[in-house]
């Protein structure tokens, strides 16, 4: 395989061993058509449309050019046939390079049975040589990986403008919206709403959980959780079943408990926050905790209610007054 080509399947792959198999041939090459066939190698055959040379763009004639047969660049070999022939490729060529596909003109020469299989998915066969290549692969790729979770029963909204990363796993019935990015080792549960315009890498996004305009990263969120618009959950938070984090609030490092809630523009660094309905009050909630050395922790216990405008100087520790 050549290694700039990034698409192509396991299933194509199998199938092309599969076809060497059972042709029992010397060698197979992986061929597909192609509307503009510029810069590939061609496919030649002859008059009973068996393989007999690859010819490459800058040595091909007038009426080879003409043909869309290309050559993908993966190959199965016997490799006893590979390595007796490669030592007998030559660079008499206009590029002056030594080229694997000669090795077929070899084995036919030697009398060694060459096929090819034909995929009818030439999008899985394209090159990366530059900048335009790869994002025209990176768009090919996003669609491939967005139709997959649709069909597994995810609602994306407008597949063009969302991005999802191979390893991202998630589940049924959510839904993404428009200029959401998913990256990393994400897992997002059953039932979540994503968006619009959510990026989330590395996150576990539990069930019945709503993100909206919002950036998490390297984080637990737990279940019906309302995060955003506009929070921004940075690495090794936690946060448990059932809690609000509203808009302009930022997350760091932090464990907030079940049911508790941090509505409005709140910073919350180094914190634990309890459960059973924690309020933290809006209009610039601050846990301080660095002294410019020294990062300290803050502990806000069970049901415990920050009022506005509070700057709460760690180490601190606060409790419910009963």
């Amino acid at each position: 395989m050549w290694g700039d080509t990034p698409l192509l399947t396991k299933e194509t792959l199998q199938a092309v061993l599969e076809h060497h198999e059972k042709e029992k041939a010397a060698v197979t090459i992986l061929t597909a058509q192609a509307d503009d066939p510029t810069g590939y190698g061609r496919i030649v055959r002859n008059a009973e449309s068996q393989v007999s040379k690859i010819v490459e763009q800058k040595d091909a004639t007038k009426e080879e050019q003409l043909i869309q047969e290309i050559n993908t660049g993966t190959y199965c070999f016997d490799n006893v046939l590979l390595f007796e022939a490669l030592k007998k490729v030559s660079n008499d060529n206009a590029q002056g390079e030594y080229y694997l596909p000669d090795v077929i003109q070899i084995a036919q020469q030697e009398q060694q049975k060459v096929v090819a299989y034909e995929t009818e998915q030439f999008e899985e066969t394209i090159g990366v040589n530059d900048r335009i290549a790869l994002s025209q692969a990176e768009k090919l790729m996003k669609k491939r990986i967005n139709e997959q979770h649709m069909r597994n029963g995810v609602s994306i909204i407008d597949p063009e403008n969302t991005y999802i990363g191979v390893d991202v796993q998630i589940g049924t019935d959510v839904t993404i919206e428009p200029g959401s990015v998913l990256k990393g080792k994400t897992i997002i549960e059953n039932d979540a709403v994503i968006g619009p315009n959510s990026e989330i890498t590395d996150c576990h996004i539990g069930e019945s959980t709503v993100m909206r305009h919002s950036v998490a990263t390297s984080s637990y969120i737990g279940k019906r959780v309302q995060v955003g618009p506009f929070a921004h959950i940075r690495p090794e938070a936690a946060i448990g079943n059932d809690v609000k984090v509203g808009n302009f609030v930022e997350i760091k490092k932090s464990k907030i408990d079940n049911g508790s809630k941090v509505p409005h523009l709140s910073y919350i660094g180094d914190a634990e926050i309890g459960s059973g309905g924690v309020n933290i009050g809006c209009g610039g909630a601050i846990t301080v905790n660095y002294d410019g050395k020294n990062k300290f922790k803050t502990t806000i216990e069970d049901d415990a209610f920050i009022g506005c405008n509070a700057n709460l100087i760690a180490p601190v520790v606060l409790v419910k007054v009963h």
